[in-house]
């Protein structure tokens, strides 16, 4: 049996993601004694950001190889929702996980092949733990997602996708991840940049690390074509408390 790659996407990031990763090679071993797993570091994000959840959900398919299950596990929505797991038709990326909104970003651009309800067992305190561990472990040991869940409709299934000016993601540097839209600067343009009711100076560059320490810099970023805003050696956005969903104004000065 092929080894079956698996990485966990979540807020839960304490002794939480040893329940959870327990779980899967739990179940998997149960289903199929021979099952082969192997479930990556965490990949943590923002608690309770769909945003920066469906962010790194992205992330993690753009580095990924084909076949790679991701595995979301983070809630900001009041009410019980559906979990679901499924597969896209681009490069059959299987996801599971609440449905929520954090799996939008990535069939938004790799399509839907299939998707499921996992069967609901009723409420659990830890749905990470006692639902979608196993139904994890079970499909990465063989078992069918027909078997796992009932056919969900990919119309149902929630996108919470960013938009122009919205901070998806600040990194442990403090640099800020987010679209541009359609502005065009030029490298060496002055800047001004508002964000989290705080005022910039900037400028726009190409390789921000060869200006001078404590230079605000706006440049185009390693994820997809998103730009990033950050403080050349400094700590960035850091001091300030500003997160995914924080909407940033780029402009001239």
């Amino acid at each position: 049996m092929s080894v079956k790659r698996i990485v966990v996407v979540s807020d839960c990031t304490d002794v939480a993601f040893v329940e959870m990763r327990s779980s899967i090679f739990r179940a998997a071993e149960a289903y199929a004694p021979d099952a082969r797993v192997q479930i990556e570091p965490l990949v943590p994000v923002q608690p309770f950001s769909v945003l920066n959840a469906g962010f790194m959900v992205r992330l993690v398919a753009e580095i990924s190889t084909p076949d790679t299950m991701i595995m979301f596990i983070m809630n900001s929505i009041r009410e019980r929702t559906e979990r679901i797991i499924g597969r896209t038709e681009k490069h059959g990326f299987v996801f599971e996980g609440t449905n929520t909104g954090a799996v939008g970003w990535l069939i938004e651009e790799f399509g839907v092949a299939e998707c499921y309800e996992v069967h609901d067992p009723g409420f659990v305190p830890f749905g990470g733990k006692f639902v979608h561990g196993p139904a994890v472990g079970q499909f990465a040991a063989g078992r069918p997602m027909a078997e796992i869940g009932t056919p969900f409709p990919v119309e149902k299934i929630r996108r919470t996708l960013p938009d122009e000016g919205t901070i998806v993601h600040v990194d442990n540097f403090g640099n800020a991840k987010f679209p541009l839209g359609n502005q065009s600067f030029e490298y060496g343009d002055e800047l001004v940049v508002e964000v989290g009711g705080e005022v910039f100076e900037a400028v726009y560059w190409k390789r921000m690390m060869e200006l001078e320490d404590g230079t605000w810099v706006v440049y185009p970023g390693s994820s997809f074509d998103l730009h990033e805003f950050g403080e050349v050696r400094g700590k960035g956005l850091l001091p300030y408390g500003i997160g995914a969903g924080a909407q940033i104004s780029v402009k001239r000065a």
